[in-house]
């Protein structure tokens, strides 16, 4: 049986490869595996990425008699900046523009699409930090493992 497909790490090495620096100034990228596990950067070095898995991990619709069906993969990946709300938003267009160059450029997903971007607005003075929701997808594909 083939090795499922990781959509985080689809989803990291894709911005690592694409990311056009003459945009927008390459940040840190990470991975987080676990949505508890603690993670330590310094944003005094420079701006980060943290790419995690989104709940659901995994959506599963099956068409007509569960023979084929759509799978939907959820992707988080959260913003930090010291700079400014406009370098947060500099940060968000490059994730964007990248989403949409490479919409079906992916080889283990047919499709991948930046969903939303959410802002937030914390206690923390003087630090800008987003997150944005990215879904991968496989469209009419086959359900039976067997």
């Amino acid at each position: 049986m083939a090795d499922e497909p990781i959509p985080i790490d689809a989803v990291m090495s894709d911005l690592n490869g694409q990311w056009d620096a003459s945009n927008v100034t390459k940040p840190s990228l990470t991975t987080v595996n676990g949505e508890s596990q603690p993670y330590r950067f310094d944003l005094n070095v420079g701006d980060h990425i943290i790419g995690r898995t989104s709940s659901p991990a995994f959506d599963e619709v099956p068409l007509g008699n569960h023979k084929y069906g759509n799978r939907f993969y959820n992707v988080e990946l959260e913003l930090f900046t010291l700079t400014s709300r406009q370098r947060l938003y500099n940060l968000m267009q490059e994730v964007r523009r990248i989403m949409h160059a490479r919409r079906h450029s992916l080889t283990n997903f047919q499709r991948q699409m930046f969903t939303t971007f959410d802002e937030e607005v914390g206690e923390q003075a003087n630090i800008w930090t987003g997150t944005i929701s990215i879904q991968l997808e496989n469209n009419g594909v086959l359900l039976e493992t067997s």
